[in-house]
């Protein structure tokens, strides 16, 4: 997996959370019988805690990510070695 695909892996998982949080923010605002005033205060609340979580997720996924990066690198790194070992004897007979 490249960088390029765990960062895209890492948005779609922040994107989902983000647009659940932002559906349920929308229908308790619709289905609560509050004031505008009331109801701009929750919201902002929920926005803060949103923010929160999200910041909350990437910091958690961030380290998950940078170690599947790294095995990555390695097998790739040490399936190159391979290669350029088994091309070595055809090398020496030439």
């Amino acid at each position: 997996m490249s960088d390029n695909e765990e960062r895209s892996v890492l948005l779609s998982v922040l994107a989902g959370i983000g647009i659940g949080a932002i559906v349920g923010a929308v229908v308790a605002l619709l289905l609560a019988p509050k004031s505008g005033q009331e109801t701009r205060e929750e919201l902002a609340k929920a926005i803060e805690k949103l923010k929160e979580s999200v910041s909350e997720l990437s910091h958690r996924i961030k380290p998950a990510l940078e170690t599947v990066a790294s095995t990555i690198r390695q097998k790739a790194a040490g399936g190159e070695a391979a290669e350029a070992g088994e091309h070595a004897p055809e090398q020496a007979q030439a």
